[in-house]
């Protein structure tokens, strides 16, 4: 007896379940659909959430483009939470792009990814199509490979936790692409290809592009996967005026604009709540924090409008269904850590390192005016791997460099370099022009000892130099001095420690670099004497008390030792844009500065965010030069003396997409007044 009356309560248990589960199931399924926006899709997080503060269930998920990363991640168990966060602490302007991860290479590659802003790495053989667009997406892809974990095999989209589907656009044949299986990671990278901006994604006979361009608003697709209730969130603009295209990226989106009305009232009009967020005065490239808090508020502030609506339905449901257990069927993370301040870091290996690149940069100072670079890196593999890295500076100053690495199996990197330059500088001595001189040099190095790794670079080697003075130095009172060519053998030995966190805006860390040189015309000797030893050293630590204020104290130094001192060589003093190699950044300095071969200085930076990318920095430094090694060892303190030299700057600077942009105002004891230096464009 007891026994059949558990058999009957068990029997009981179970139609109860089975009768609430298809209360469940019987009930209207309710669908979100998500339109493409691209930055202005992150306002999808605050509907979503608000959708899930109202406890109304999601069944399916649609979107598109933007609409549909943010749906796909929901649907697969990504938080509002975390997705709230990783739209704020992910570095877009670095995920938008196919730079390389500072974090994975070496110096000399941090070197070359902060002089090109604009470049492109070259695919051969059957990567078709991935240069169709002017960024390939690989650091994109990487992304996805951190926040799909788990998910990154071929499957049934209907399967996910929430049934997901999203959209895509076959250039080929303009059409639309819906994509219910397959790679979820492929499906959200077509669907936000924007063309001419992204590569498209090949799938046999098909080029994927954005989905926008044929349903930017998939609310049809939610009905063909059984939808009853769609609640959508709109993040689109007004088509643009003639007076608002005021530039080519106006004009592109424009054409995208409205290829992107294909369908979309109608599928507008299949919604049962629509929330329309304010996006004005933003783009589908506004990804800054500013725009992004903005963006996230506006869609809070959609949902808000529409709160009593989303409560009503949930009670309509609730009244024609009976309650259901919004918990058991309520969104649940499937990620191993529910922290929302995750931030996700590219780790796997960047395959531009393996591409052949090229790049273009260019510049202007108000004391060297205008310049061109133009840089290429060729890897190859022979008996062993190699690369070729050349570049053309074109301006006052005319460069031509190219340098052979080779990379056997070992610690070093062993290379072959030639560099030819042409220069046209003037020299000033106490604030005044004591010459001006015009030259070519002609540079082989040979790099036995090349080892480099991300933080800390050694070489070591022999060089040549040779100089030919093409016309007679012109001094000061325009007395003509004719020198004769020059021929150097040197031998050079080079250690570079570099821990900061930014190239030219740095907040942490460490830049240490000492050099060690000994100059001969002979490999032995110079002029039938000793050689000249060249000793030199650079350090800079970064101390940040707030995170928007730092400090940046640090020495530098650099001994000449020898009876006679030949012009190349000379100790310079200048601005920020290095012009000839031995020279050192001098806070007021407006344009070269010779100086005493043994030199000794002391510098404090201090740098402030005032904004995000926008910085006031303030620079000083104090220096001694003497012309003998006994005055550094028995210093004659004398700040009087024209062999104390000081220097300040203040100055506003921000870090664009092209360089740092920079306008300063200093006074320097070398030369007399204020000076003003203005700099836009990388260092090169």
């Amino acid at each position: 007896m007891k026994r059949l009356t558990l058999i009957l309560l068990s029997l009981l248990a179970t139609v109860s379940a089975a009768a609430q589960l298809n209360s469940y199931f019987d009930r209207p399924k309710v669908a979100v659909v998500l339109s493409g926006g691209g930055a202005k899709g992150v306002a999808h997080i605050s509907a979503l959430r608000a959708i899930e503060e109202a406890g109304l269930p999601i069944d399916i998920i649609t979107g598109t483009s933007m609409g549909a990363l943010i749906g796909g991640l929901y649907s697969i168990g990504w938080s509002t939470n975390e997705l709230d966060s990783l739209v704020r602490h992910q570095d877009w302007g670095f995920i938008l792009t196919d730079r390389i991860n500072p974090n994975e290479i070496d110096i000399d590659s941090r070197r070359l990814m902060n002089t090109y802003p604009l470049w492109h790495a070259f695919t051969f053989g059957s990567k078709r199509n991935e240069g169709a667009g002017f960024i390939r997406g690989l650091n994109l892809d990487h992304l996805f490979d951190n926040l799909l974990t788990g998910y990154l095999d071929s499957l049934d989209f209907n399967k996910l936790p929430i049934p997901f589907a999203c959209v895509a656009t076959d250039i080929i044949t303009n059409t639309e692409v819906d994509f219910h299986n397959g790679y979820l990671k492929q499906a959200m990278r077509a669907s936000m290809s924007i063309p001419g901006v992204f590569s498209p994604v090949r799938m046999g006979d098909k080029l994927l592009v954005d989905g926008g361009m044929r349903n930017n608003y998939p609310a049809d697709l939610a009905r063909k996967m059984g939808a009853d209730i769609i609640i959508g969130v709109a993040v689109l603009d007004d088509t643009l005026t003639a007076d608002d295209i005021t530039g080519p990226a106006d004009l592109i989106f424009q054409i995208i604009d409205l290829n992107t009305k294909n369908k979309l009232q109608e599928n507008l009009d299949k919604s049962d709540i629509l929330m329309r967020v304010d996006v004005k005065g933003y783009s589908a490239a506004s990804f800054n924090n500013a725009a992004i808090d903005t963006l996230l508020r506006r869609g809070a502030e959609e949902a808000e409008r529409h709160r009593d609506e989303l409560i009503a339905l949930r009670r309509d449901l609730e009244t024609k269904r009976g309650k259901w257990d919004t918990h058991r069927y309520a969104h649940r993370p499937q990620n191993p850590s529910s922290d929302s301040e995750r931030e996700f870091k590219l780790t796997a290996p960047n395959q531009l390192l393996l591409s052949p690149i090229a790049g273009v940069a260019f510049r202007f100072d108000n004391e060297e005016t205008g310049a061109l670079q133009i840089g290429a890196r060729l890897p190859f593999s022979w008996h062993l791997p190699m690369e070729i890295d050349a570049r053309l500076r074109l301006g006052k100053r005319l460069l031509f460099s190219a340098e052979h690495f080779f990379y056997p199996q070992g610690f070093t990197s062993p290379s072959l370099g030639y560099t030819f330059q042409r220069n046209d500088i003037d020299i000033y001595e106490n604030g005044i022009r004591s010459y001006n001189v015009k030259y070519t040099q002609h540079i082989v190095k040979f790099t036995p000892i090349n080892s480099r790794f991300r933080r800390y670079k050694i070489c070591a080697g022999l060089r040549f130099d040779y100089y030919y003075f093409f016309d007679p130095i012109l001094s000061a009172n325009n007395t003509a001095i004719v020198l004769d060519n020059q021929r150097f053998l040197s031998y050079f030995f080079e250690s570079l420690l570099d821990t900061e966190d930014d190239w030219y805006f740095p907040t942490t860390g460490t830049h240490f670099r000492t050099a060690i040189s000994y100059h001969t015309d002979n490999f032995v000797t110079f002029d039938d004497g000793p050689g000249i030893p060249d000793l030199s050293l650079q350090w800079r630590i970064n101390i940040s008390p707030t995170p928007r204020m730092t400090f940046q104290p640090g020495i530098f130094a650099r001994m000449l030792f020898g009876e006679e001192m030949p012009l190349p060589y000379i100790n310079a003093l200048g601005t920020r844009q290095r012009i000839i190699d031995q020279q050192f950044e001098f806070p007021g300095a407006h344009s070269i500065s010779q100086i005493e071969r043994f030199l000794t200085g002391i510098h404090l930076n201090f740098q402030y965010l005032l904004a995000e990318k926008r910085y006031i920095i303030i620079r000083t430094a104090a220096a001694r030069h003497v012309g003998s090694i006994k005055d550094i060892i028995i210093p004659e303190i004398d700040f009087t003396s024209s062999h104390f030299i000081y220097g300040i700057s203040a100055g506003f600077a921000y870090s664009s997409f092209l360089g740092p942009i920079e306008g300063h105002i200093g006074y320097s004891s070398l030369s007399p007044g204020l000076n003003f230096y203005l700099n836009i464009g990388h260092s090169f």
